[in-house]
């Protein structure tokens, strides 16, 4: 992809998400092509992150310390973050599928992929922002996550065939229950291994 045709993506994106979707989906990518962007953005993603704690750390220790874990161990949260993105990319597969729609893995893999180079490049200005104005760095954070949330809209409903936005907000509540479902599993599991290497059984 060159320059011109990368920024043309980024700004149909913007104002044109469902077409922009269209696009990247008729691209064809194979899953294998999919997982190896995946794992690139989780990568990059997480050195911007970590590069951002570095240059403007929160004020509150007990925010710090959840950060922890990318600033003093970015692999670990590299690996975390492309297998939560996995997961999504699967659970928003599921889910659409369950309500009809059409989606593939392997697109589903590629639309992840694109979002997460598009949170990379507001990433890195709001770590631009935030060196020199702090207060107009919170207010783009609240619009690109409003922003954010309507392009993954439009994406579901162009990855699955859906008419309506309604439809793809179907998908991500059915992918989120199935997270928290997911999240109460593990921890009662990892509970129950506790309790049961604490009683030596």
């Amino acid at each position: 992809m060159t320059g011109e045709a990368f920024w043309s993506l980024v700004r149909q994106t913007l104002f044109e998400p469902r077409e922009a979707a269209g696009r990247i989906l008729a691209l064809g990518l194979p899953a294998r092509e999919g997982w190896l962007m995946l794992g690139l953005m989780a990568v990059l993603n997480t050195l911007v992150y970590s590069l951002s704690i570095r240059l403007s750390p929160p004020s509150d220790p007990a925010m710090t310390h959840m950060m922890g874990s990318a600033f003093g161990a970015p692999l670990i949260f590299a690996v975390t973050l492309f297998a939560a993105l996995a997961l999504t990319a699967l659970a928003f597969t599921q889910a659409g599928r369950a309500l009809g729609g059409t989606g593939r893995m392997d697109g589903m893999l590629v639309l992840l992929s694109w979002m997460q180079a598009l949170r990379l490049l507001m990433q890195v200005v709001l770590v631009v922002l935030a060196t020199v104005m702090p207060a107009l760095a919170g207010a783009v954070v609240i619009v690109a996550a409003v922003w954010g949330l309507y392009i993954l809209l439009a994406f579901m409903a162009e990855a699955h065939g859906f008419d309506s936005l309604w439809r793809a907000a179907g998908v991500l509540i059915i992918a989120f229950i199935a997270f928290l479902a997911l999240v109460f599993g593990l921890s009662l599991l990892f509970s129950l291994a506790g309790v049961r290497v604490a009683g030596g059984i």
